[in-house]
């Protein structure tokens, strides 16, 4: 293996747990995992097993096709079958990703809105509207409200900042100032024009996230968000543009 997949393969190891006393065979499926999801290879051969083993100076298992043959036939088989070589069924990836203690990544969609709107920000604020989509799709709904909290207090933060009037918004310290105090200077300020509808439904986004962050008796719902969308949407958007981050699309 050339070294940039040497150093990926020393890395993947240490999170082997007890490598050092694992039978040989025991290391053949974390190998797999490794060439089929750390390196997205679509199959691997009973050669790179081997590889494997000799790259990291580990005496290898002594047939390793055999055990190969063996372990992709029956009901509970580990490995499946392909023309030019072998794959890991899903149970098994899933049982080798809770051993890694490896976090699976959530997909990131467009379900609670639409990440184009964030085309042209900084990539902090694209990772912040990543979170928010991927916690409404893994149904943790109190989280979601408590990052378009965050994410409407960094954009209003971001909109003084651009108009060079952020000491609008500090205390005496220096400090930027809660979200209820950010809001109203952002909605009555002559710098920019804000629509109705921004100032209607901002005050509602605010009610639940509020409610998330400080209510212990208040569970959101994923009714909640829904409901939430399109003004969550026309608000995210109209901050965005009003910003009018350099490189942004106009959606």
């Amino acid at each position: 293996m050339v070294t940039k997949l040497k150093d990926k393969l020393e890395l993947f190891s240490s999170k082997i747990p007890d490598i050092n006393h694992l039978q040989s065979s025991k290391l053949i499926k974390y190998f797999s995992y490794f060439l089929l999801i750390e390196l997205e290879q679509s199959y691997f051969t009973a050669k790179n097993i081997l590889e494997c083993y000799e790259t990291l100076l580990i005496k290898p298992y002594s047939n390793i096709p055999d055990y190969l043959g063996k372990n992709s036939k029956g009901r509970n088989a580990t490995f499946g079958k392909k023309t030019n070589g072998y794959y890991l069924h899903r149970n098994a990836i899933e049982n080798i990703r809770q051993k890694l203690s490896i976090i699976k990544e959530v997909p990131v969609t467009n379900n609670l809105i639409s990440m184009e709107i964030f085309n042209g920000t900084p990539y902090y604020i694209k990772k912040i509207a990543e979170q928010m989509n991927q916690c409404y799709d893994s149904g943790l709904f109190d989280a979601t409200l408590v990052i378009i909290r965050k994410i409407l207090e960094t954009l209003i933060i971001e909109t003084f900042e651009k108009f060079k009037c952020d000491n609008l918004i500090k205390d005496d310290n220096g400090n930027f100032k809660y979200l209820s105090d950010l809001i109203p200077v952002f909605i009555n300020s002559k710098f920019w024009n804000n629509s109705r509808n921004l100032k209607n439904n901002i005050m509602q986004i605010k009610k639940y996230g509020d409610l998330s962050a400080h209510n212990r008796r208040f569970l959101a719902k994923k009714s909640d968000l829904d409901h939430l969308k399109s003004d969550l949407r026309q608000v995210i958007e109209e901050i965005v543009l009003i910003i009018d981050y350099p490189g942004s699309k106009k959606i």
